[in-house]
């Protein structure tokens, strides 16, 4: 285990927030900014690709639903954490991932007779165009 400590994020949110959307962001960094209380910085740290899967996986377990909402859209989400979303409480949650690159086509299709109508939509639309071949998993 690790036992250097964490990395101290400056006090300011703002420079927490462009902390979190600089290219070079330690993942370590990330990790401890997608906790943060301003929601601005947590939004900035989910999004970011060099986000940890675990802290990836911590968010979708246990953050709000805008954030995971955001988390849905980062390009580098594992495919677990995708499911993981997509059993979100939280239609916009849903919906996020619904259009993700890389969300399985079992669960697409689960999507596809989700409760909420935008949900389904999207699901439905994401599916046919994975099934016609213009976009790839």
């Amino acid at each position: 285990m690790d036992s250097d400590p964490a990395p101290q994020p400056p006090a300011d949110p703002a420079l927490r927030a462009l902390a979190a959307g600089e290219v070079g962001a330690s993942p370590a960094l990330l990790a401890v900014l997608a906790r943060d209380l301003v929601p601005r910085v947590r939004y900035a740290a989910v999004l970011h690709p060099a986000l940890p899967p675990r802290a990836m996986l911590d968010t979708a377990r246990t953050g709000d639903a805008s954030t995971c909402e955001i988390l849905g859209s980062n390009p580098e989400v594992p495919a677990a954490v995708i499911r993981l979303l997509a059993s979100h409480v939280a239609a916009e949650v849903r919906t996020a991932v619904a259009r993700h690159p890389r969300m399985d086509l079992t669960t697409l299709e689960r999507l596809t007779a989700d409760a909420s109508a935008l949900v389904r939509s999207v699901a439905t639309a994401a599916l046919e165009r994975r099934l016609a071949g213009t976009v790839t998993a």
